[in-house]
C-alpha cells in the first residue's frame, strides 16, 4: 500500500458504501452509507451519527446546495430526501416511477454543480445482468415551462448501471457499468439531449462499482470484485479526461463500494468486507 494512504475508519452498520462530505458549521462531515442496516450515518470529529433511516436498503446518498439528504434506495425502488432541518429526519420521496413503471432499485446519484440529480436504476446485483441489460439512467432537471422534468439517459439498456458522476463544467456524465466492466460518458447537444458512448472498457474484476470526478476533470473509478478472488486489495484506477489511466491505486480489501473527491485533494474509499473508510492524500499523488 503507498504513502497515499493516510488513514483508516472502521464504520458503523454492515455492506457500507457511498462516501460524501460536506463542511457543517465549520466542520468537515464524512458521511457514509449502511446498506445492510438501512441507515446514513456522519463521522465528525471521532464520532460517528445517524443522519438518516430509511427502513429499506439505501445505496447511494449525497448532499444537495442545501444541505438536504437525497438518497438511492434499492428497496423502496426511490429516490428518498431528507431535510436536516427538520428534527425527525424522515425520509420523503422524490420520485419512485418512470411513466407509471416502477424503478427497478436505484443505486447510486450525483447531483451536478447545475442542480441537475442525476441517478442510476440497476435494481439489486443479479436484476440487470448481460443476458438481461435492463438497467437505466435517469435525471431530474428543471422544466423550462415550471418545476421539474425527470427523463433517461439511457432507457431499460444497460447491464447493472450501478455509479454516476458529473463533470465539473456540468457538461459530462459518466456511468460505470458493472456487468460491461466500462464506463460511458453521456455529451450534451444541445443542452438537455445526451448522446452516450464508451469512455473506458476495464479488463479484470467484476466491474467498476463507483466513479468520481475532482474539480480538475480528472475522473476515479473504484473496481469491485467478489471477497476470495485472487488480488488482495481493491483497486482504484484515475483517469484523463481523455479515458486513459493515469494512476492506479490500492486499498485493503477487495469489494470496493463507493468512493468521493474533496477537491482535488482528498479521496474517500469504502470498502465492505472490512467494513472500512479509507481517507487517500491525492497530493502525495500527483505532487511525487
Amino acid at each position: 500500500m503507498g504513502s497515499y494512504l493516510q488513514e483508516t475508519l472502521r464504520c458503523k452498520g454492515a455492506k457500507i458504501c457511498s462516501p460524501f462530505v460536506r463542511e457543517i458549521n465549520g466542520k468537515e462531515v464524512i458521511g457514509y452509507v449502511s446498506s445492510g442496516t438501512g441507515e446514513v450515518f456522519a463521522y465528525s470529529e471521532g464520532k460517528h451519527s445517524v443522519l438518516a433511516y430509511t427502513g429499506g436498503e439505501p445505496y447511494g446518498a449525497v448532499f444537495d446546495s442545501h444541505g438536504k439528504v437525497h438518497i438511492a434506495d434499492c428497496a423502496h425502488a426511490a429516490i428518498l430526501r431528507v431535510d436536516l432541518a427538520n428534527h425527525s429526519h424522515q425520509p420523503g420521496i422524490v420520485v419512485k416511477v418512470y411513466e407509471e413503471k416502477p424503478f427497478r432499485g436505484p443505486s447510486s446519484l450525483a447531483i451536478s454543480p447545475s442542480s441537475v440529480t442525476y441517478f442510476t436504476d440497476s435494481g439489486p446485483l443479479g436484476e440487470t445482468t448481460l443476458e438481461s441489460p435492463r438497467g437505466s439512467v435517469f435525471c431530474i432537471a428543471a422544466n423550462p415551462s415550471g418545476g421539474q422534468i425527470l427523463k433517461p439517459l439511457a432507457l431499460d439498456c444497460l447491464a447493472h448501471p450501478c455509479a454516476v458522476a458529473v463533470s465539473p463544467d456540468s457538461k459530462l456524465v459518466y456511468v460505470a457499468e458493472m456487468m460491461r466492466n466500462r464506463v460511458l460518458r453521456f455529451v450534451q447537444r444541445p443542452a438537455g439531449i445526451y448522446h452516450m458512448s464508451v469512455f473506458h472498457q476495464f479488463a479484470g474484476g467484476l466491474g467498476p462499482s463507483c466513479i468520481a470526478c475532482d474539480t480538475a476533470g480528472r475522473i476515479y473509478v473504484g473496481s469491485y470484485d467478489m471477497a476470495g478472488a485472487e488480488a488482495a486489495n481493491g483497486r482504484i484506477y484515475i483517469l484523463t479526461p481523455q479515458g486513459n489511466v493515469d494512476h492506479v491505486l490500492e486499498v485493503p480489501g477487495q469489494e470496493v463500494t463507493g468512493l468521493c473527491v474533496e477537491g482535488t485533494h482528498k479521496m474517500y474509499v469504502t470498502e465492505a468486507t472490512t467494513n472500512a473508510l479509507h481517507c487517500i492524500s491525492l497530493d502525495s499523488i500527483f505532487k511525487a
